[in-house]
């Protein structure tokens, strides 16, 4: 198992680099990666999701202890870290609040997915669709919510807790996601047996393809900016006596993100799943667990930044999760999937 998803993450981790290379080449200018972005985010992943839901197996349904065993464990654990953060730490709402995103939020769309596909084959894309979705609306739709509750004043500077904006909150994550309709378009077309034409199914398959590629490419191309954005926050002055304390914190959060997100929260996962669900198929237990051990989310430092006003420790965490993966999901893999 080990070996075998191995070389199943590999590629898709090479990919990530040329990104990454790639971002240092005079063709790929800064402007690229947001336009890179825009597309697979409003339509090569849109575009996956309603495939592989569309032409998914539903006959058994959607395993209710997949759903609520995902849910559970990602908010106890968000939980048990907003405390950790908080009371063990003994750090401020605003920097708990970041360290619990960062500890908790992985990058479940552009990783997950693509991870899961070529470990598990497309019959797991239903699954991986469904994980995908539990994650990204925990943690984008609740976290700002969160912060706006917590933090009323804007403790990133940008902005003052209202219901109108918790409102427009609520409305960007579920009504205006692609990602949202995508799937319940597929859906749709599977439960109601809508046929499709072929040539609107082939231009699928097309955009559908670009979706990992560009989802791993775009991951590789956004470090080169995560990596800059680090460097300049720690060359920045600060005063001499709050130099210590700030690189403690730092380097303690960073530790706790990295070993939470790596190691406890997909072992949690498991732990719920062996004692709750263990006759659990194995596709959707497979893909609970790989879905909690992802890397942490590059969306996560500008939600860290924007609605806390500390995302540096959250950048850096970023890069180090990416590049532990490439061992860490292998040898969970070897230690706990079916």
């Amino acid at each position: 198992m080990f070996l075998d998803v191995l070389y199943g993450v590999l590629p898709l981790f090479f990919v990530m680099l040329i990104g990454y290379a790639a971002s240092y080449a005079p063709k790929f200018p800064p402007g690229v990666e947001p336009a890179l972005n825009v597309f697979v985010f409003y339509v090569a992943l849109p575009a996956l999701l309603y495939k592989v839901v569309a032409r998914a197996d539903i006959s058994d349904g959607i395993p209710l202890s997949f759903l609520w065993i995902s849910i559970a464990s990602t908010l106890a654990f968000a939980l048990l870290c907003w405390l950790g953060f908080r009371y063990l730490l003994r750090v401020g709402r605003a920097r708990a609040l970041a360290g619990m995103l960062s500890t908790s939020f992985g990058n479940v769309s552009y990783l997950g997915i693509p991870i899961i596909l070529g470990v598990m084959g497309p019959q797991a894309g239903f699954a991986a669709g469904m994980g995908q979705l539990v994650h990204n609306i925990i943690f984008m739709l609740g976290f700002p919510v969160l912060a706006q509750i917590l933090l009323p004043n804007g403790a990133g500077g940008q902005h003052h807790s209202s219901r109108a904006r918790i409102a427009r909150t609520i409305r960007n994550a579920l009504v205006q996601s692609p990602v949202t309709w995508a799937m319940l378009a597929g859906a749709a077309v599977v439960l109601f047996a809508v046929p499709v034409p072929k040539p609107v199914e082939d231009t699928v398959d097309l955009l559908s393809a670009a979706a990992a590629p560009g989802a791993l490419f775009v991951i590789g191309m956004s470090l080169k900016r995560t990596i800059a954005r680090s460097r300049a926050k720690r060359n920045t002055p600060v005063s001499a006596e709050g130099t210590a304390g700030v690189a403690t914190w730092a380097k303690t959060s960073i530790a706790v993100m990295v070993l939470g997100k790596l190691v406890a929260l997909p072992l949690l996962t498991v732990a719920m799943l062996l004692v709750f669900a263990p006759d659990l198929d194995r596709i959707w237990f497979n893909s609970a667990v790989l879905m909690a051990a992802m890397p942490v989310s590059a969306t996560a430092y500008i939600m860290a930044q924007n609605d806390t006003g500390d995302g540096e420790p959250t950048a850096v965490a970023i890069v180090i999760t990416c590049v532990l993966s490439v061992i860490a999901l292998p040898v969970i893999a070897q230690l706990v999937l079916k």
